[in-house]
């Protein structure tokens, strides 16, 4: 049935604007996984019952979950990058900093495997320096203050998480006072 829909239209707001995409299904599925979940999902809706033994709602569902899924693993990815830059950059120069960088660059690498635009656009930057903030309430027993030192907002822009494939960004060491 997606051979009878050829092209998806839809709206991508990202980076403070919105841009509309005409992509084929073939193309969308190979270039943004998740847009490509929640486009067939509305399409299954749709649809029109029939007499053949598709259940078209519980399919939209599945292959929706599927594109949350990936959501939920960037977001869960940047979390842990935003947690570690923080550890970086306000614990203290006891801290091991290059275990921890090792980790952002795996993460970091493990994103760049399922951002997508369309995930990009949903990833809530602040909701997940939140999640990042929640995850530091541990070591905060191990770190006396680390939290007091922490901006309550998030200072970290999407492209200094993600950084680049020709050099990684890092917060700078000197901010690291104990």
């Amino acid at each position: 049935f997606v051979r009878n829909v050829p092209y998806a239209v839809f709206q991508i707001a990202s980076r403070g604007y919105i841009a509309t995409m005409i992509a084929s299904a073939d193309i969308l599925y190979e270039r943004d996984f998740y847009a490509w979940t929640q486009q067939q999902a509305e399409l299954l809706r749709r649809l029109s019952p029939t007499s053949n033994s598709i259940d078209a709602q519980n399919v939209a569902e599945e292959i929706e979950a599927l594109g949350r899924s990936e959501l939920r693993s960037a977001q869960s990815l940047v979390e842990h990058i935003i947690e570690h830059f923080i550890k970086l950059e306000f614990s203290g120069p006891d801290q091991p900093a290059e275990h921890l960088k090792n980790e952002i660059v795996e993460w970091r690498l493990q994103l760049e495997k399922t951002l997508t635009r369309s995930i990009e656009a949903k990833l809530d930057l602040p909701g997940r320096y939140t999640a990042a903030l929640r995850l530091l309430r541990r070591p905060e027993r191990d770190i006396p203050g680390l939290l007091g030192r922490v901006p309550p907002d998030c200072f970290y822009s999407l492209g200094q998480i993600v950084s680049g494939p020709d050099a990684d960004w890092f917060p700078p060491e000197h901010a690291r006072e104990p």
